[in-house]
């Protein structure tokens, strides 16, 4: 695998890694405790709907009235009296989130068994307690859940009873039973009376428990709910008018609950507990689940495949990020994102009703990616000062130091890869220097390579090495053959085009011929303690340079071994047409390889096929091979493999003795 690729897998795989374990890890409890107080703190107070009304039953209707501080043991027969006018008032349905479970004065029992019935549309509470089972060593191996019903009397008056289940977190209640599965699916007070209240409406409540764990959707602190106590109840439905306009299509919940807190039993930590102690009350919470059931505005949460998948998403992009910028755009970056998700979670909470986690994506995902980032940052910067350190020692200027970077890749002793080899020499270069001094002969060179090594640059390869009027340039093959291969295809017809067909006024060409081959390298310094320099060394560079030789009795400009060609892909102008020469054995070398001549244009199609053909007789029939290269050079007078391979024809014809083998052509000049 490719060094980029290596660097961006590790990153990925460590961010998602550690992620992936945070979320399988209790730190995700954070989403159901700090995440849920900051959208809820993000979000505010929210309006809750006036067809839900509390009355409770608190310590100041407790004086008003002279009853018990304790109201359990408030009479009976005063719950029948509010009954009564609650269903006078109109009221739609009618709950108790109190449990009637004992008898008490027979006389107010049945009066209360009376309103019950005759109002026709209350729910009671039910109870639910858990009981451990014991094994045989009197461990607990399990939990059973028992319910606990109304008094038959009250029970048997009323419309329906159903118990009221929040599961408990650490961090509060969150949610609660729509359905209670350890009871068969039983519904709850809240799903009752909501079935009841919008019994015949287009909104009626699905009586199936298709969702029994409903995140609740809370309204805001204690008292948010519409809430009267029970002795201004009183007041209100003894005035008809004062009732009705009260409790008229309500949905009206009576229960326990208390500003003053030691006197209240049942209360429970939410987002909305305050920092003075003021949590809320079982009847609100019971309040607050019917109210998101009747105005349709209860929490929802993604599947959890989606939502895993979606953070571990969410963390990659993150991740990514410090592959491909700088360390303090990353930074940025990675903060702004960090605050967009929140912002995101939050819209999605209050507009749409959507309970996305916001401290796993938004807190610790920008922090933990940004950790891993600026650790491969800090890698990669000491990676860097490495090889500044070694440019210094060969002497390299800042280019070269950054050549040197980024081909050595944090090897600073070297490394082995794979790569296409470019050998370029200047046509005639010997008798050109020659008649010029060296001081001419310096600057012609300099304007040769002003334009030469740009065009490399450009095209993506680096020139590893100027001997004179040759160029040794290499292309690293980073998992994608096809690409370097392309790249260096395009510079040398580029350069073929500056070079070899520029204006005869033109200073900076000098005629060129080029040779390109792939394979495996090895990038390092060379030389010993008091001279090195950046080398790539391996037989590839050496058979490049014997392609590069084989143009001049081949009569081309531009070579490539068939690794070239074949990994090149299709053919394209960019890289020019690759045209099939045969297979030879080079100068110097113990292999046979097929070369291709790299042209602009392709020969024409009747002038290719007798090419073809003659190379296929030259050692069978000569004389017909001859024939047909002539009828090439007839369409194509300048073509120098075609003179090439007809000079073979006639040597042959004339009894020469020529180095050839059955399988290749042998050129014995480097």
């Amino acid at each position: 695998m490719p060094r980029l690729d290596k660097t961006l897998f590790g990153l990925l795989l460590a961010s998602l890694l550690t992620m992936a374990t945070l979320l399988l890890s209790p730190v995700r409890n954070l989403e159901q405790g700090t995440g849920l107080d900051l959208l809820y703190a993000l979000r505010g107070t929210r309006q809750p709907p006036s067809e839900v009304v509390i009355i409770t039953l608190d310590s100041g209707s407790a004086r008003a009235l002279g009853q018990s501080e304790r109201p359990e043991r408030w009479p009976r027969h005063l719950h029948a009296r509010l009954v009564e006018g609650l269903a006078a008032s109109g009221a739609r349905v009618i709950g108790f989130d109190i449990l009637f479970e004992r008898a008490r004065e027979a006389d107010s029992d049945r009066a209360l068994a009376t309103a019950l019935r005759r109002a026709g549309n209350v729910v009671l509470m039910e109870g639910v307690t858990r009981e451990g089972i014991p094994g045989p060593d009197g461990k607990v191996v399990a939990h059973v859940d028992r319910i606990t019903r109304p008094l038959p009397l009250l029970a048997d008056a009323a419309w329906a009873s159903g118990p009221f289940v929040m599961p408990k977190t650490p961090d509060g209640v969150v949610e609660f039973w729509g359905f209670v599965p350890s009871i068969g699916d039983h519904p709850s007070l809240p799903m009752l009376m909501a079935q009841l209240m919008t019994a015949g409406s287009p909104a009626a409540i699905s009586p199936a428990p298709d969702i029994r764990l409903r995140p609740l959707n809370l309204y805001g602190p204690l008292g948010t709910l519409h809430t009267i106590p029970y002795s201004r109840a009183l007041e209100l439905i003894a005035d008809p008018q004062a009732g009705k306009a009260a409790f008229h299509g309500k949905a009206v919940l009576i229960g326990f609950s208390e500003f003053n807190q030691s006197r209240q039993a049942d209360i429970f930590r939410t987002p909305y507990s305050t920092a003075d102690g003021i949590d809320l009350s079982g009847v609100e919470l019971c309040g607050t689940a019917l109210a998101n059931l009747l105005d349709g505005s209860g929490l929802r949460q993604p599947e959890e495949p989606g939502l895993l998948f979606a953070v571990l998403a969410w963390t990659a992009v993150l991740a990514l990020l410090w592959r491909l910028m700088r360390t303090g755009i990353a930074l940025t970056l990675s903060a702004l994102l960090g605050i967009a998700w929140v912002a995101g979670a939050a819209w999605s909470f209050g507009s749409l009703k959507l309970w996305l986690p916001v401290i796993l994506p938004g807190i610790v995902a920008p922090v933990l990616t940004s950790v891993l980032g600026l650790g491969l940052h800090l890698r990669a910067n000491h990676r860097r000062e490495r090889m500044l350190e070694k440019a210094l020692e060969l002497g390299l200027s800042r280019q070269g130091s950054e050549k040197l970077a980024t081909l050595l890749a944090g090897h600073a002793e070297g490394r082995n890869a794979h790569g296409v080899c470019l050998c370029s020499d200047i046509e005639a270069y010997t008798s050109l220097s020659e008649r010029l001094s060296p001081a001419t002969t310096r600057e012609t060179l300099n304007r040769y390579f002003s334009v030469f090594i740009p065009v490399i640059e450009a095209h993506g390869g680096h020139v590893m090495d100027i001997v004179g009027d040759s160029a040794m340039c290499l292309w690293l093959i980073d998992g994608n053959p096809a690409r370097a291969c392309q790249q260096a295809r395009a510079a040398a017809l580029e350069l073929h085009r500056r070079m070899n067909e520029a204006p005869l006024d033109d200073d900076t060409a000098l005629p060129t011929r080029f040779g390109l081959h792939l394979g495996p390298v090895f990038l390092g310094d060379i030389g010993s303690a008091g001279h090195r320099e950046l080398r790539v060394v391996g037989d590839i560079v050496n058979t490049a340079s014997r392609i590069q030789s084989a143009n001049k009795p081949l009569g081309t400009r531009i070579l490539a071994s068939a690794e070239v060609c074949q990994a090149t892909g299709e053919p394209s102008p960019e890289v020019g047409q690759a045209r099939p020469l045969g297979r030879f054995l080079l100068a110097g070398k113990q292999t046979t390889l097929d070369l291709y001549e790299i042209r602009e244009r392709a020969l024409p199609g009747d002038a290719m096929r007798q090419f073809e053909a003659a190379r296929s007789e030259l050692l069978s029939a000569p004389g017909t091979a001859r024939d047909r290269l002539k009828d090439v050079l007839t369409w194509s007078p300048g073509d120098g493999p075609t003179r090439f391979y007809l000079q073979r024809a006639l040597d042959r014809l004339a009894g020469e003795d020529l180095p050839d083998r059955s399988d290749c052509i042998v050129l014995n000049t480097k």
